[in-house]
């Protein structure tokens, strides 16, 4: 009988914190998820923390309630980060075989990444994650596994995630003061590709967009791995402040018109039916047609869309045959996926869901309120369970990662 470790997943986004406590199950290699919850959280915005106490308040919030539904205690959790201090870049290094044994071992390959991630930083600014993208071997490219193999130059690209170390340290000093350890600081974005895109997609090329509140990240992905991730400041909680001003309503009202009646193109909204909105003053109300909300959706997904597309192209990666894939709560109003596949000039485009392979998960967080959480505590194990060389790993802990690929792996 295999052993099963509780995990937790905590994501922390623009305004709000989302935790899943989840089972692995060491025998079947799966991902049991057991409970969530989620709780708005004043003292975030765009995933910053402005207030640590009202933060470390949500988070204990939401994690006794997910440890109430799970019947479980947690101690530490996978951390996920995200927002606009997240910086990317892609890199390479290189490593000399000065023996005479020119075989490649892993200690090598985990040589050459550390050389990859040698990059001038400032002192405010620390390195996430190191993300091999392919290797070449005496200038041949394409190994997608250099050990075992002989060569006098090892080389790699890498894409790598910084943040801001306030930023971070804020985050992991207010999961500390919720009551909980931090057991690794992971990109979001990153975890969540994991588990929707597929791999022909990532081979293919392909766009993942994710949509929160305040934020919007996006990543590329080719030749099977990302090469290019980006974050936009804006969300869906710009098209509910317009919708919000528009109406002269609360935001918590333009919220809910949104997700029952909003859409993006004018085919898909109802014609015949009015939605009673009440005023800022909760006494006065007023009618309007679901047509009338696309005064406000429609442009500011466009602009949303805009930003998207200029980033895209300003990468090296704009040809995108495989795609775009939608998740977070933006990806939820109706015609979002038609509009990006109108607008970002791409054959295809659909809502991301998680891979069933790996995970036992009730509906209900199989959500895109969820997906985030769900991602964190599938991700420090998808790259265990594949053959493949090491995937992301948080900077500091190259080899100790890599070595458990290793020993997996042989």
């Amino acid at each position: 009988m295999g052993k099963s470790e509780i995990i937790a997943g905590l994501d922390m986004g623009s305004s709000r914190v989302t935790c899943v406590i989840a089972e692995r199950d060491e025998e079947h290699n799966k991902i049991r998820i057991l409970a969530g919850a989620s709780a708005p959280c004043k003292g975030l915005k765009g995933g910053v923390v402005v207030n640590i106490e009202e933060t470390a308040r949500a988070i204990e919030h939401a994690m006794d309630a997910a440890e109430g539904k799970a019947n479980e205690v947690v101690g530490e959790v996978y951390l996920g980060v995200r927002g606009s201090h997240i910086q990317a870049f892609d890199n390479k290094g290189g490593y000399n075989i000065a023996r005479t044994d020119k075989e490649i071992t892993g200690e090598d390959v985990s040589n050459v990444i550390e050389s990859a991630k040698t990059v001038p930083l400032s002192s405010d600014r620390e390195i996430l994650h190191v993300i091999p993208q392919g290797f070449s071997l005496d200038r041949q490219r394409g190994v997608p596994n250099p050990i075992g193999m002989e060569g006098a130059l090892l080389e790699v690209g890498v894409h790598i995630v910084t943040a801001s170390t306030p930023v971070i340290n804020n985050l992991v000093k207010s999961v500390f003061k919720g009551g909980f350890r931090v057991a690794d600081t992971i990109y979001t974005l990153l975890a969540i590709g994991e588990l929707v895109v597929s791999e022909e997609e990532k081979d293919l090329g392909c766009l993942l967009i994710d949509t929160g509140g305040q934020t919007t990240s996006i990543a590329i992905y080719s030749e099977g791995s990302i090469h290019f991730s980006k974050e936009i400041p804006m969300g869906g909680d710009n098209v509910t402040r317009d919708i919000a001003y528009g109406l002269g309503t609360t935001m918590a009202a333009a919220q809910e018109i949104k997700e029952k009646f909003g859409a993006v193109f004018s085919n898909m909204v109802e014609e015949d039916k009015m939605i009673s909105v009440t005023r800022l003053d909760a006494r006065t109300k007023r009618e309007v047609k679901p047509r009338d909300l696309l005064d406000f959706i429609q442009p500011r997904a466009e602009e949303i869309l805009e930003k998207i597309n200029q980033a895209v192209q300003s990468s090296n990666y704009a040809e995108l045959p495989g795609g775009a894939i939608l998740t977070g709560g933006g990806a939820l109003l109706k015609g979002m996926p038609e509009a990006a596949e109108e607008l970002l000039d791409l054959s295809q485009a659909r809502l991301g869901i998680a891979a069933q392979e790996i995970l036992q998960c009730p509906e209900e967080y199989l959500t895109q309120p969820y997906l985030g959480a769900v991602a964190l505590v599938c991700y420090p194990h998808l790259k265990t369970w594949n053959t493949d060389v090491p995937g992301t790993t948080r900077a500091g802990s190259v080899e100790k990662k890599f070595w458990r690929w290793f020993k997996d792996l042989f």
